[in-house]
């Protein structure tokens, strides 16, 4: 939800819904469409989901719809390796 706030959303003016598997099974998530640019000419649109319910741990969530549908990503955790392509 920190991130909304620094992005200058109004929270308290967006559609919500109640999600599960961020922390818990209730965690208030607002949303609103943001725009991502990746460098290198990756320019997108997103319905991004922000919620509270990582905070604690310092992270966030950023909703799904209209990111992987147009990017194939690969994450390899153990070597720090994180790459992003056009589907």
């Amino acid at each position: 939800m920190s991130v909304a706030l620094l992005l200058g959303l109004d929270v308290l003016s967006l559609p919500r819904a109640f999600t599960g598997g961020v922390g818990s099974q209730a965690n208030l998530t607002v949303y609103e469409m943001v725009k991502i640019d990746l460098g290198d000419g990756i320019v997108f649109s997103a319905r991004a989901g922000f919620t509270a319910g990582l905070e604690a741990l310092g992270l966030g969530l950023l909703g799904q719809d209209g990111f992987f549908e147009n990017y194939n990503c690969e994450f390899r955790h153990k070597d720090k390796i994180f790459t992003i392509e056009p589907a």
